[in-house]
């Protein structure tokens, strides 16, 4: 059998390793902002469940209704007895036995009722008005866990370009440590420095490196993270666009404030559950009064005694649990303190929404002035490294003044892009904290 020469086989090999490197690699899913939103809305678990209550609260309604629908119910039966049962006449023994049989022995029955409620004291309305509330309230709570999840997505996705940006940071540094230390070697050699400028170059890069690798290992973190928002595998590769800035609302803090207070879908759903609760006292209270209603139906059991074995029937009844052991006036003192309760959760709601807006205001501001005085900060440590290395090519410098200048720079990058996805961050808060976070998902304005 004829073998391939070795060159051959070796480029065969090497060619089914790229090609198969090729293939395993994953290629990187880009992203905007709104894609991952979008993506967030669509497949994040967390808001499927409250979806999922919407649905149930739906239903709830659908069995609140039936209170004002007929109710129809039949039943057929066997019955066997081991006497038919009879009746006595007294004063007829002269005459014969004295009693006469009611029943057969062995027959079927069977009986089909209609019950409609007439009027119960508001107490089918209330209980009907409450569930449609109940699915008001179930969509606002979604829309609170949707507005969650989008500020937890911004935050999620400037984190990972922050990560990003620490990762270039440290690469950079790492970049200039090593012409720093080429520069430390080359002017050892030629005898102007000591060998203490290379040791102290060597250790500043192992440093670096260091960073370089925890950098990295926090950007894995802030991906997974991510991709578990977006309801994507953990390991997913993202590419994500570097954002524009958000726009925040115009206006000055009470503005805010003031939209706020009429945006917010925790609020909302609190007024909606204070109306809740006020059904719940009234249906409370109808428990204190009769309930009227009509009925009727057909009746029919197999009897050789009875002329008729058909009996159509109809009833206007009334019901009325005269004394309960006080359950009834429980029950209305109950829904009167679960309503108090109710309103003062939405006052407290409403500071806390107001603190919220406060705080998240003053951080935009906040950051945008860090970001202003870090970016100055980082030309001015470009132009200190790139002095202090002349300086020491021309030997008037220390190794340790180009290490210090390096030290400053890179401090000054982090600062910065630091500043500055907080500052985007701070202003995706600005939004959750007004109501208006979902109108990123919105197509862009021409």
């Amino acid at each position: 059998m004829n073998r391939l020469p070795a060159w051959l086989a070796w480029g065969l090999v090497v060619l089914v390793g790229a090609v198969g490197a090729a293939g395993g690699a994953e290629t990187p899913r880009h992203l905007t902002l709104r894609e991952a939103l979008r993506q967030a809305a669509q497949a994040n678990p967390t808001l499927k469940i409250a979806r999922l209550e919407e649905l149930i609260a739906d239903e709830e309604a659908v069995r609140a209704r039936a209170g004002f629908l007929p109710q129809v119910k039949g039943s057929l039966g066997h019955t066997l007895y081991d006497n038919p049962v009879k009746v006595r006449i007294r004063g007829t023994e002269a005459f014969g036995p004295g009693s006469f049989p009611m029943t057969n022995r062995n027959f079927w029955s069977s009986q089909v009722v209609a019950e409609q409620t007439v009027f119960d004291f508001f107490a089918t309305p209330s209980r009907y008005q409450a569930a449609v509330l109940g699915k008001t309230i179930s969509r606002l709570d979604s829309a609170q866990v949707r507005d969650n999840l989008f500020l937890a997505v911004c935050q999620g996705y400037f984190r990972v370009l922050r990560a990003e940006k620490m990762v270039l940071v440290a690469e950079q540094e790492g970049k200039q440590l090593r012409e720093h230390l080429k520069n430390a070697r080359h002017l050892y050699e030629v005898g102007l420095t000591t060998y203490n400028d290379v040791l102290q170059a060597e250790v500043a890069l192992a440093d670096a490196e260091q960073r370089l690798i925890s950098a990295r290992s926090d950007l894995t973190t802030a991906q997974a993270q991510l991709n578990k928002l977006l309801g994507l595998p953990l390991e997913t590769a993202l590419r994500l666009a570097e954002e524009s800035e958000l726009t925040v609302p115009p206006g000055d803090l009470p503005q805010a404030a003031h939209r706020a207070l009429n945006q917010r879908p925790e609020l909302k759903a609190a007024e909606t559950r204070i109306r809740q609760g006020e059904k719940a006292v009234t249906q409370a209270r109808a428990g204190f009064y009769p309930r009227i209603y009509l009925q009727g139906g057909h009746a029919w059991q197999q009897n050789d005694s009875w002329v008729h074995d058909h009996q159509w029937f109809g009833m206007l009844g009334l019901q009325w649990s005269l004394f309960s052991g006080f359950d009834t006036r429980a029950q209305v003192r109950q829904a009167r303190e679960r309503l108090e309760q109710l309103r003062l959760k939405r006052q407290d709601l409403s500071e806390q929404v107001k603190l919220e807006v406060q705080t998240a205001y003053l951080e935009v501001r906040d950051t945008a002035e860090r970001l202003r005085v870090t970016q100055k900060a980082v030309s001015q440590g470009e132009e200190n490294l790139r002095l202090n290395e002349e300086r020491y090519r021309e030997q008037v410098g220390t190794a340790t003044d180009v290490i210090d200048a390096q030290t400053l720079l890179t401090k000054a990058r982090v600062n910065f892009y630091t500043a500055r996805y907080d500052h985007q961050m701070a202003k995706a808060t600005l939004l959750w904290a007004v109501g208006a976070i979902n109108e990123l998902l919105s197509d862009p304005k021409p």
